[in-house]
C-alpha cells in the first residue's frame, strides 16, 4: 500500500511552543510526532510513502532518510507553499497505486484501512474519507452524512457542537487530483466542498484514538498521552529466503512462495509473547535486474496475507538491493549489519533484548556485530 504524508506546513499556530522544527517533527516523549504517524501507517501494511515535505524539509529528510520500519520513503518537494491540495496532487505523481492513502503528518488516527478499501470498492467511490465524532467539533468543521455512509456536505468551522470531523485520513484515487491546475489551491475548500454534490464520496467512521497537533493546548495532549505509552524492546529477527520459506533461488512471484514447516506457527508464538517480528533479507536479485523493489514488496505483502491466516505477522521487512559485482560495496547487505541497525534505531530496540534466526554464516555475523543472539537454523532449499 501506498500513502501520501502531508508534512510541509509552516505550523504557524504551534510556533508559540514549537519554533525550530517543522510541525510534524515537534517532539513528543523524546520522539518526533512524525514517527508515530509512520508508526501508525507501517503497523497498517504501507511499505511505500511520500512525504510532502517544504518548510524545513531537511530536518524530515535527514532524519528519516530513504526507509523507515521497512517502508520506502520518497520526497515530493515544495519549493513554495502549495496548501494542502497543491502538495497532495504533487505528491501523487509521485505514486504508483491506484489508490493510495493521504494523510495529515500532524494528525494521528486509528483508522481501519482494510474497511476503507472495501468500502471503495463496494461502492466505487472516488474517495473515502475516515472521520471521528468529537464532543466539540467547533475548529474543525463538520462532515455531514448520510445513513448510507455517503458524504452531502461540510458545514464550516465555527458552532461547538458534537460532531464528525475530517480525521486526517483519505483514500482517493490517484488521478482524482489530475484535473486541477498545478500550484496553491486547499484541499478541503477547493475539491471537496465543490465536488461533494457530484462526487461519490464516502465517510467511514472511526472510534479509537484520535490525535490534532492543531493547537498548542492539543501538542500538549500528546505530550500528556503518547508519552505514556510503552513500547516493546524485544524483536525477534528472522532472515527470509531458507528461513521461513523454502529458497528457491532468487523468489519474488507469489507461487514461488512456500513456508518452511511450521515456520507461520513458529511466527505467531513470538507475535503472542510480544516480539517485534522483523525480516532482513538480501535481495541481490534487484541488484542483478532479475526482478524489481515492487516486486519484492508484492510478495512481502502476499506472505503476509497467508500468515495471518496462522495468526501471525511480520512487523516489518528490511532488504538490501545490492550486491558487490553490480553495485559496489554497501553497509547492509550481510555479514554487514546494517539492515539490522536501522530496525534497532526505527524500533528503538536494545539488542540485549533480540535475537535472530538463519540459516547462514553471514546472519550469524550481522547479528554479532549488532550485539544480538544468533541462532543458526537448517537451510531450506528446493
Amino acid at each position: 500500500m501506498e500513502a501520501v504524508v502531508l508534512a510541509g506546513g509552516l505550523g504557524t499556530r504551534l510556533r508559540s511552543v514549537v519554533s525550530d522544527v517543522p510541525k510534524p517533527m515537534a517532539p513528543v516523549g523524546g520522539r518526533p510526532f512524525l514517527r508515530f504517524v509512520l508508526d501508525n501507517l507501517a503497523a497498517r501494511g504501507v511499505d511505500r510513502v511520500v512525504l510532502a515535505v517544504g518548510y524545513m524539509r531537511g530536518r524530515i529528510m535527514d532524519y528519516f532518510g530513504d526507509f523507515y520500519r521497512g517502508a520506502r520513503l520518497v520526497y515530493s518537494v515544495e519549493e513554495e507553499p502549495l496548501l494542502t491540495g497543491g502538495a497532495v496532487r504533487k505528491a501523487l505523481e509521485l505514486c504508483r497505486d491506484e489508490a493510495v492513502f493521504v494523510v495529515n503528518g500532524d494528525t494521528l488516527l486509528d483508522a481501519d484501512f482494510e474497511a476503507m478499501e472495501r468500502l471503495r470498492a463496494e461502492r466505487g467511490a472516488s474517495l473515502v474519507m475516515a472521520v471521528r465524532r468529537v464532543g466539540d467539533a467547533g475548529r474543525f468543521g463538520t462532515v455531514c452524512v448520510n445513513e448510507q455512509g455517503r458524504i452531502e456536505s461540510f458545514a464550516e468551522k465555527g458552532a461547538r457542537r458534537e460532531g464528525l470531523v475530517n480525521g486526517g485520513i483519505c483514500l482517493m484515487n490517484r488521478r482524482w487530483l489530475s484535473d486541477m491546475p498545478e500550484g496553491a489551491f486547499s484541499l478541503e475548500r477547493d475539491v471537496f466542498e465543490p465536488r461533494v454534490k457530484r462526487a461519490d464520496m464516502y465517510a467511514l467512521e472511526c472510534r479509537g484514538l484520535f490525535m490534532d497537533m492543531g493547537v498548542p493546548e492539543d501538542y500538549a495532549r500528546a505530550c500528556r498521552e503518547l508519552s505514556q505509552e510503552s513500547f516493546s524492546r524485544r524483536a525477534v529477527f528472522f532472515d527470509r529466503d531458507g528461513t521461513i520459506n523454502v529458497d528457491v533461488g532468487h523468489a519474488f512471484r507469489p507461487e514461488q512462495l512456500r513456508f518452511v514447516e511450521g515456520m507461520p506457527e513458529f511466527l505467531a508464538r513470538w507475535n503472542e509473547w510480544g516480539y517485534r517480528v522483523i525480516v532482513a533479507t538480501n535481495q541481490s536479485g534487484i541488484a542483478r535486474g532479475l526482478y524489481s523493489e515492487d516486486d519484492m514488496r508484492a510478495l512481502h505483502r502476499e506472505m503476509n496475507r497467508r500468515l495471518k491466516a496462522f495468526g501471525a505477522h511480520v512487523d516489518a521487512f528490511y532488504h538490501c538491493p545490492h550486491h558487490p559485482d553490480f553495485t559496489g560495496p554497501c553497509v547492509c547487505r550481510k555479514p554487514a549489519p546494517g539492515m539490522l541497525k536501522k530496525a534497532l534505531a526505527d524500533f528503538e530496540l536494545d539488542p540485549a533484548e533480540c535475537l535472530l534466526f538463519g540459516d547462514s554464516s553471514e546472519d550469524m555475523a550481522a547479528a554479532a556485530a549488532c550485539g544480538i543472539m544468533g541462532v543458526r537454523v537448517p537451510s531450506a532449499r528446493a
